[in-house]
């Protein structure tokens, strides 16, 4: 008799169908030598690409390993890292390829570091009974023999899912029921008294059946005490009948007394079609910070997007305005199967799927646990199926598996187990299957790896590279850079000997500083002195007395130079000025002194004297205004120049007649009232090496509105990069002419665009 249902502790997920056809499973058999640890393999693909490597094999074992792979051409690799293979003179080794259509290849020894095959694999997976429809809650992925097994029950529009959950008490064996449709009066179901075993026990079983117009539940002990197990010493039992998604049965006497032989009718049970599920309205898209899930009618309440980002407070890199957390991926998981009799799992399958990942993982004899470790995306669940292939049969008892963190290999350090029990046993559950944990029937399970998020913490330092003690694991700067070491004592010899002010103090202050003039010719020269301070007095020779007519009170060394005085005119303007004379007697005589040169700019007619005094002519800037001012001129000239009141420019003063700078600032006015920064020279370099003509001829870009609102345009199609405050580029475009400023934080931007060969940098305000 078939069972219409069994539970189903987790769904199954689906796995396109093409994809295991285009595939082929293969058997990578490998008896190692006396040192295992050398051996490992790779396979490439076409594209030699690595699609699969090697588990750690042991000294002097047999294992097989089997891959799931697409169709194609592949190269096997096989390795030896001693370089000496596997054959010869340390054990007797071998390995072999083979799948079940038609590769088989020799057991190849090699004595050789490194021994290749070429390959072709087919479409073609072998034998592996199961549920082959998508659609049924016991979808076997990997099965590719459909076994009769799928449970699928579709009700037409008129009939009402109806689902019986028979909770058995602790003699499960004393228990029978009849299911009776009441439009038809024939069977949907029925288990007779002993057909239950012992190990049923609490064991909850779900059976599915449409009705249209109605049904009959009969429950038989045979014992005579129902589902009131409690009343021997045992736990009871229970029965629960839902439809559309209601209770609408259940049983309230667990001790059948209401009817005669251990023996209960539940009466006539009617349902009516299950009216449609309401409407749910809500935001479809989880994309959006309002999604709801259960919603069915979007109702245009998508309105905030989710934004990925670490969103701890404390973390260096928190971000104010992520809604969703960005946890890193991939991380390592290391999954370890056992087999406790140490003969090999045979033909028996772990299956695990991720995604579009798929792994298979099996035991050959010869070994109690073999490990993998594969790498599985963060935050996405993993299922796990036990299954046969071809039917063989294993003892149950002796297989387990476990995935754990390895804590060697993920940023996980606290070595968190993901899916364990110890091990957790397989077997047999009285179906004619082996099935895995501890539940009786065919189950999956299932784990979600963590990985960790992008959240970084505060470590403080020097963030400066150009400092001696740089930290670059540091992103906060705590104030403590230097950038030159040594004595940072004024009060000693190597503060001033050392040739620069050092900014931290190395322990190298040594010996007390005596300032003092360290010049052996200098009048006030101090043997002592170790720093120079700069106060030298040179030697001065000259008249040292006071009555003498050269007395030199500078001199501070007498060199016997003293004449007496000697009167007369000293004046050397005056007509009788005597040269010879040292003291002036009142004697002298003017006489007038001029420009006698007819052709100077000061020519004097009444000058009798020519005292050298003449002037050329000077024609140049008389403006007092221009900067190019000439006091001295006594023609005018066009040559004035004017300051355009910059606060910087490529050299001083800013000349508007420099139609390059004028250019300049007229462009970008930020150059002339803010900053004259690397932008601006950089454009008033390219203007002096083209030339303003030819700049004047070709610049007509032209970025608006500024300020910007929520497009950007560009009257030329360029390529682009917007720069935030912080330098940072947070946009880059290729040949258009529109940006999407909508998103922007309000602040200055810098755009940054090549065109007609050359860059333009232009700014913006958001």
């Amino acid at each position: 008799m078939k069972k219409l249902g069994y539970i189903f502790v987790v769904l199954f997920w689906l796995l396109a169908s093409t994809v295991l056809g285009q595939g082929s499973w293969l058997d990578i058999t490998v008896q190692t030598d006396n040192y295992g640890g050398e051996t490992s393999w790779e396979i490439l693909n076409d594209d030699e690409q690595v699609v699969a490597v090697s588990p750690p094999y042991q000294d002097n074992s047999l294992l097989t390993v089997t891959k799931l792979l697409p169709a194609g051409d592949y190269q096997f690799v096989m390795m030896d890292a001693f370089g000496d293979g596997i054959c010869c003179g340390f054990g007797e080794g071998w390995y072999r390829l083979h799948n079940a259509c038609g590769l088989d290849t020799a057991n190849y020894e090699f004595a050789t570091a490194i021994d290749t095959i070429d390959f072709t694999l087919n479409p073609c997976l072998p034998l592996v009974p199961g549920c082959t429809n998508d659609l049924a809650n016991n979808y076997n992925p990997w099965a590719t023999v459909e076994d009769g097994t799928c449970n699928v029950i579709e009700c037409d529009s008129a009939e009402t899912l109806v689902s019986m959950q028979l909770t058995l008490d602790t003699w499960p064996n004393e228990t029978g029921f009849t299911l009776v449709d009441l439009a038809v009066g024939q069977f949907y179901d029925q288990v007779l008294p002993g057909e239950y075993n012992f190990g049923d026990q609490l064991v909850t079983y779900t059976y599915d059946f449409c009705v249209s117009l109605g049904f009959e539940l009969i429950l038989v002990d045979t014992y005579g005490d129902g589902l009131n197990g409690s009343a021997s010493g045992g736990e009871d039992g229970a029965c629960v009948i839902t439809a559309c998604d209601s209770v609408i049965w259940e049983l309230d006497d667990l001790a059948f007394t209401e009817f005669e032989g251990g023996t209960m009718y539940s009466g006539a049970i009617f349902t009516e079609p299950c009216p449609p599920a309401p409407d749910v309205p809500g935001c479809m898209n989880d994309d959006y910070v309002e999604y709801n899930p259960n919603a069915t009618v979007d109702d245009g309440s998508c309105l905030t997007l989710h934004t990925w980002g670490c969103m701890d407070p404390s973390a260096f890199n928190y971000d104010s305005l992520a809604t969703i957390s960005d946890n890193t991926s991939p991380c390592a998981i290391n999954v370890i199967i056992e087999d406790d009799g140490g003969d090999g799992w045979g033909n028996s399958k772990l299956g695990m799927i991720q995604g579009d990942q798929q792994w298979l993982f099996t035991m050959g004899p010869g070994s109690f646990e073999q490990s993998w470790t594969i790498n599985l995306d963060s935050d996405a669940e993993v299922k796990l199926y036990y299954f046969q292939q071809g039917g063989a049969q294993q003892s149950a008892q002796e297989l387990a598996f476990q995935t754990l963190h390895n804590s060697v290999l993920i940023t996980n350090e606290a070595g968190d187990t993901l899916l364990s029990e110890g091990t957790n046993p397989f077997f047999d559950n009285g179906q004619g299957a082996l099935q895995p944990f501890d539940e009786p029937n065919w189950t999956t399970y299932s784990f979600v790896p963590y990985c960790g998020d992008s959240c970084e913490p505060f470590k403080y330092g020097c963030t400066d590279e150009l400092a001696q003690n740089y930290d670059p694991e540091a992103n906060t700067e705590d104030g403590s850079c230097y950038y030159q070491a040594g004595c940072t004592q004024a009060g000693y010899l190597e503060y001033y000997t050392q040739g620069y002010e050092a900014d931290f103090d190395n322990g190298s202050c040594q010996t007390l500083a005596i300032f003092g003039c360290m010049d052996n010719t200098a009048y006030n020269y101090n043997p002592e002195a170790n720093v120079d301070n700069e106060g030298c007095i040179p030697v001065v020779l000259g008249c040292t007395n006071p009555l003498a007519f050269n007395y030199n009170p500078a001199a501070n060394t007498d060199d016997d130079s003293c004449i007496p005085f000697i009167y007369g005119c000293t004046d050397a303007t005056m007509f009788n000025y005597d040269p010879e004379a040292n003291a002036e007697d009142g004697s002298c005589i003017p006489y007038i002194y001029g420009c006698t040169d007819s052709s100077a700019f000061n020519y004097d007619p009444a000058a009798n004297t020519d005292n050298g005094s003449c002037e050329e002519v000077v024609v140049d800037c008389m403006d007092p205004l221009a900067y190019n001012y000439n006091e001295l001129a006594n023609e005018p000239a066009d040559n004035c120049l004017y300051d355009a009141g910059c606060i910087g420019g490529p050299g001083e003063p800013y000349w508007l007649n420099d139609l390059c700078y004028a250019w300049v600032i007229e462009a970008d006015p930020y150059c002339c009232n803010e900053e004259w920064d690397n932008t601006c020279q950089a454009t008033y370099d390219y203007c002096s090496v083209t030339g303003i003509e030819s700049v004047l001829a070709g610049d007509d870009l032209v970025v608006y509105p500024n300020p910007v609102g929520n497009v950007l345009n560009i009257n030329q199609k360029v390529d682009i990069d917007v720069i935030d405050s912080n330098g940072r580029i947070i946009l880059s475009k290729t040949n258009t002419n529109a940006i999407d400023a909508s998103l922007w934080p309000p602040g200055m931007y810098m755009i940054r665009i090549v065109w007609n060969g050359r860059v333009v940098v232009k700014r913006v305000i958001k």
